[in-house]
């Protein structure tokens, strides 16, 4: 089977670290840290929007605010925790405009205003460039934290909304400026508090779609079958750029930059019971798919019947070194080994 390659990095880099002996969750095995404590549990989330402000993907200072706070609050929110606060890291300038630097507060306020959370504090320092990451801090109080093992095969799998705004996104600012695209997503913290109750795994899609159904698969060594063709899963901007570019559709599932939408699993038993209430709690989850006893990720998309292994898809970013333009072509090359199979 091929690895994926991230996780591989991230258990070379870091898994020689002790684990603390309350922490109650593995080395990339929930979307935060979680600490046994007292009878609940504290939950820690650091985040950074480094790549995407080098790389020219976010230029916005608003935008920047915004994504500072709802980044580790999406992992939260995927963990069924609920935010206290954020501690801020920031490398700034000397030499930077004033309206640019209000309007990054004024992304950062309105964030932790529209979900009740403060900045508790946090470390500044000057540096040749801009740079910024947040610390997270919530709890749970009651009940389990969700964490990425625990599907089995027979699950139903499901999304909180439809997919491919952040890659159409990344696809317009990179590629195709006659496209003029709004992005700003938000943290699911509201219907966290019911796919806790239910969900037997769960992580956020900040990575794209694809790429965490890949990871959900590597960590519980299982597979996945979409059994919604891949046209039905795309959000609005996602259909305007496969249109307006022809690109084939699964690319926009494909990661890197995705959508901060929650991806969990929900056992056949509790299934029904869940739907209820999500009713009752008035909102709506897009189905996906099932979970398979074979390691395979499966899907229908542009007229042809995928079956790759999980770590294919996210590995073509890992493979071009940050190069997007490399990427790109590894993408629409794999397309063509699709459609050469058909």
């Amino acid at each position: 089977m091929e690895n994926n390659l991230e996780i591989d990095f991230v258990r070379k880099l870091v898994g020689v670290f002790p684990r603390h002996p309350l922490q109650v969750n593995g080395l990339m095995e929930a979307d935060a840290e979680i600490i046994r404590c007292h009878g609940e549990y504290l939950v820690l989330k650091t985040d950074g929007i480094h790549e995407e402000i080098t790389l020219g993907l976010y230029t916005d200072p608003f935008l920047i605010g915004w994504m500072t706070v709802i980044a580790p609050l999406s992992d939260m929110a995927a963990v069924g925790a609920v935010p206290w606060g954020l501690l801020l890291s920031l490398h700034v300038t000397k030499h930077r405009q004033e309206c640019w630097e209000t309007a990054l507060q004024e992304g950062i306020s309105a964030a932790c205003s529209f979900y009740g959370v403060y900045v508790l504090g946090g470390d500044t320092s000057f540096a040749d460039g801009f740079s910024i990451s947040a610390t997270a801090i919530g709890h749970i109080k009651t009940g389990r934290p969700l964490m990425r093992s625990g599907s089995a095969p027979g699950d139903h799998v499901y999304t909180t909304s439809l997919a491919g705004a952040g890659n159409a996104f990344a696809y317009a600012r990179f590629f195709d400026a006659s496209v003029d695209l709004r992005y700003q997503p938000f943290a699911r913290l509201k219907e966290s508090k019911t796919i806790r109750g239910f969900a037997s795994a769960c992580m956020d899609s900040s990575d794209g779609l694809l790429p965490a159904l890949a990871v959900l698969c590597e960590i519980n060594h299982i597979g996945c079958r979409l059994e919604v063709p891949v046209t039905d899963l795309l959000i609005d901007e996602a259909l305007t750029i496969h249109r307006h570019a022809n690109l084939p559709e699964w690319i926009l599932l494909a990661g890197p930059h995705g959508d901060y939408e929650l991806v969990f699993t929900v056992s056949e038993a509790l299934n029904a019971p869940f739907l209820k209430a999500c009713v009752i709690d008035e909102w709506a989850p897009v189905y996906l798919g099932r979970i398979t006893a074979e390691p395979y990720l499966s899907f229908d998309t542009d007229g042809l019947r995928v079956q790759c292994q999980p770590a294919t898809i996210p590995n073509l970013y890992a493979g071009a070194d940050g190069n997007l333009s490399n990427y790109l072509e590894r993408l629409y090359a794999q397309h063509t080994s699709w459609c050469s199979q058909k």
